[in-house]
């Protein structure tokens, strides 16, 4: 895949979906890394199998596009960390330190023996659990929280959700969470008292649109 020419919107693009790690809108992008992914940036990705994408709509905002990066995207992603930064207008020394950082980290994933999704998402790194639900994810989500809530409609905290899924990874629960938030199968929810939260409840937090979600519930009214 690294012969495939990309523009430097583009290049940036996979860099910050992959600093999200691996799915994010261009609002989000917009205000972490004054990055917005333009429309031929997207379509090169997206025919060269980098990102898929996808209209959504966020609780309280207007319908936006989903960016996800698809495997060979994720493995592009690592490829950009090593690549020279570009030469032309615009390679100022915030570049060229990111690109420092990028393969300082490059350099410690090949000796740690590490793969990007590991590094760029928060899932703990060997702690994961073999798999024994050959149920899809979706369904064994909401079995959970049927099994967690006293009731329909009921919330349910994150904290409690990814206990009863232990073997699914965080980042993978996370972007079933996201997809199923997004269908409106479930809805996921802030908690009000922020303050009051203990570690465990942020550390489980998702985060949507720059606001963590630290609850579940479905067939809420």
């Amino acid at each position: 895949m690294s012969e495939i020419q990309l523009s430097p919107n583009a290049r940036q693009s996979l860099i910050g979906l992959l600093l999200l790690e691996g799915e994010a809108t261009n609002p989000v992008l917009k205000t972490r890394f004054s990055l917005e992914i333009g429309k031929p940036a997207r379509e090169a990705l997206i025919k060269a199998g980098f990102i898929t994408a996808q209209k959504g709509t966020e609780k309280g905002t207007k319908q936006t596009m989903y960016h996800t990066l698809t495997k060979s995207g994720w493995e592009r992603g690592r490829t950009e960390m090593t690549t020279p930064p570009p030469t032309s207008s615009g390679a100022v020394a915030w570049a060229l330190l990111l690109y420092g950082v990028l393969g300082r980290m490059d350099r410690l994933m090949t000796e740690k023996n590490l793969t990007v999704e590991q590094v760029f998402s928060a899932s703990d790194i060997g702690d994961e659990v073999p798999a024994i639900d050959d149920r899809a994810p979706e369904d064994r989500v909401l079995d959970a929280y049927s099994k967690l809530a006293k009731r329909p409609g009921d919330l349910v905290s994150l904290v409690h959700l990814r206990d009863s899924l232990a073997d699914i990874s965080k980042a993978d629960l996370d972007r079933v969470l996201k997809a199923m938030d997004r269908q409106r199968t479930i809805q996921l929810e802030p908690d009000p008292n922020r303050k009051a939260l203990p570690p465990e409840a942020h550390e489980a937090a998702i985060s949507i649109g720059g606001e963590d979600k630290h609850l579940i519930t479905i067939g809420r009214a």
